[in-house]
C-alpha cells in the first residue's frame, strides 16, 4: 500500500489527487478542484504572465505541501495544453524544480489520451476485450480515446477546449451573440475531421470526463458542491446538452456563475464546453454518454505508483 499524490494542471483548474493503492487501483483520500485561470492568462502570442506564473507555482506549493503533511510519500505534477501552447513554458518548469522541488512533466496530446482513459476506466470492471470509448473536454484541448478493457487504443487530440474556444469566439464579459455561437460550432466541426472510422463507435458505451461534463452532472441532478459519489454514472443525452445549450445562451457570465452547481470560474466558459461536447455527440454518432469523476490525474496516479502500464 502506498501513499502518493498526483496533481494535474490544466488549463482553467489544477486538480489534485491524494490516493492510496496497491496493484492496479487506488482509493481516493482527497480530490481537490482549484481554478488557476493560466488560459485566461495566456497572452496571444502564447506567453505566461510573470504573475500567472507566480500564483499557479505557489498553489502547487501549497498543494504539495499538504499531501506530505498527510502523509504522500510522492507527489507527481503534470501539465497539458497550456503549457504546450506556453513558449516560456520552461520558466514555469524551472520555477516548480526551484520552489516545490518537482520536476513537472508537460504530456503531449498523446500521452494525455493515454492516461486519461486509464483514470477514466479505474473504476469500471472491464473484462479484458469489452471496449469503452472516453471524451476529455479539457479547457486547452480535447482528447477522444478509443480502447479495450484497461489498454487504450486509438486516440486523437483535438486543439479545442472550453477555454480557447470562449477567447476565439465568446465573450468573457457579455452574453452570447447567435452568431458568435454558429461560428463556434463551425469550428469544432471544421477541427473534428473524420476522427475515427464510424464501426469503431458502435453499440461501445462512452464515458465523459472532464470539467464541463462534470458540471453538467452537477447542474442536472442540482447539485450545489462538488460531490464524485453522486455524479459518477450520470448519464447525458442529447437532449440534456440541448436544453443545457438553450439554458446557457444569451445569459451573461455572471448569471451563468451564479447557477447554484457552478464551479469557481466555470460560468464564462460551460457554454463552450457544451457545444463542443454536443458537436461531439453529432459527428460520432453518441446518443449518450456516462459521467466519470476520473481522468488524468488518477490514471497518472497508477502509471507511476501502480502497476497498470498506461
Amino acid at each position: 500500500m502506498i501513499r502518493a499524490g498526483a496533481i494535474d494542471i490544466g488549463t482553467n483548474t489544477t486538480l489534485a489527487l491524494l490516493a492510496e493503492g496497491t496493484s492496479d487501483s487506488l482509493h481516493t483520500i482527497k480530490d481537490s478542484l482549484t481554478t488557476n485561470r493560466l488560459g485566461e492568462a495566456l497572452t496571444e502570442d502564447g506567453v505566461l504572465p510573470i504573475e500567472a506564473i507566480a500564483l499557479n507555482v505557489n498553489l502547487l506549493h501549497e498543494l504539495v505541501r499538504e499531501f506530505r503533511a498527510a502523509g504522500a510519500r510522492d507527489v507527481v505534477v503534470c501539465s497539458t495544453a497550456v503549457m504546450r501552447m506556453a513558449k516560456n513554458r520552461e520558466e514555469f518548469q524551472r520555477a516548480v524544480r526551484e520552489i516545490v522541488g518537482i520536476d513537472l512533466q508537460i504530456l503531449s496530446g498523446s500521452q494525455e489520451a493515454t492516461l486519461t482513459y486509464a483514470g477514466a476506466v479505474s473504476a469500471l470492471e472491464l473484462l479484458p476485450n469489452e471496449r469503452v470509448n472516453v471524451i476529455d473536454i479539457g479547457g486547452g484541448s480535447t482528447e477522444v480515446i478509443s480502447g479495450q478493457g484497461n489498454h487504450p487504443g486509438q486516440s486523437v487530440s483535438l486543439e479545442a477546449g472550453a477555454v480557447t474556444l470562449t477567447k476565439r469566439f465568446l465573450s468573457l464579459t457579455e452574453p452570447a451573440e447567435p452568431e458568435q455561437i454558429t461560428r463556434l460550432r463551425h469550428e469544432v466541426r471544421s477541427v473534428q475531421g473524420n476522427l475515427f472510422s464510424p464501426d469503431v463507435h458502435e453499440n461501445v458505451p462512452w464515458v465523459l470526463v472532464g470539467g464541463t461534463p462534470v458540471t453538467l452532472a452537477m447542474l442536472k441532478h442540482n447539485l450545489t458542491r462538488y460531490q464524485p459519489e453522486k455524479i459518477a454514472g450520470v448519464e447525458l443525452t442529447i437532449e440534456d446538452l440541448d436544453t443545457m445549450i438553450g439554458r446557457f445562451a444569451g445569459r451573461h457570465p455572471d448569471e451563468l456563475q451564479a447557477l447554484p452547481a457552478m464551479p469557481p470560474g466555470r460560468g464564462k466558459y460551460i457554454l463552450a464546453g457544451t457545444l463542443l461536447l454536443r458537436e461531439l455527440f453529432d459527428v460520432l454518432r453518441i446518443s449518450n454518454g456516462k459521467v466519470s469523476e476520473r481522468g488524468l490525474r488518477h490514471g497518472l496516479w497508477l502509471a507511476h505508483f501502480g502497476r497498470m502500464e498506461v
